[in-house]
């Protein structure tokens, strides 16, 4: 982890943070920082979601489920240009490790406002995951 990542900030925040480093060379964009908040809430370790390819087939097992997460994504990307804001949020269901499915209001940056290179992910728990979108 690189010392221009201010991880005590984000050790003390209640939210689930991930810190994920950027790259032009590959869309699987590799985690370098998961705060204890979100091992204590979504449960999974550095280890197990090194990259965004691990996290979408953890986060998002089912298949069906996870096309859908992905089209939303996208649809919030896009349409982000048009809203000038520097993150996208979706609200979805996430599996967690140690308590199924819950729902999150997911926060990621696109223009990294931390250090160049680097991006911040944001959960927050948003309650009932009995619905699918």
């Amino acid at each position: 982890m690189t010392a221009s990542i201010p991880t005590k900030f984000f050790d003390m925040l209640p939210l689930p943070i991930l810190v994920i480093e950027s790259s032009e060379e590959t869309l699987n964009h590799s985690t370098v920082y998961i705060n204890p908040s979100f091992i204590n809430i979504i449960g999974w370790s550095l280890d197990e979601i090194p990259d965004k390819e691990h996290w979408w087939k953890t986060a998002y097992p089912d298949p069906q489920y996870q096309k859908v997460v992905e089209r939303l994504w996208e649809v919030s990307v896009e349409s982000k240009d048009s809203n000038n804001d520097n993150f996208v949020l979706l609200t979805v269901n996430i599996m967690t490790k140690h308590h199924g499915v819950k729902r999150f209001k997911v926060y990621t940056e696109l223009e990294s406002a931390l250090s160049n290179g680097y991006y911040v992910v944001a959960f927050e728990e948003v309650g009932d995951s009995n619905y699918l979108i």
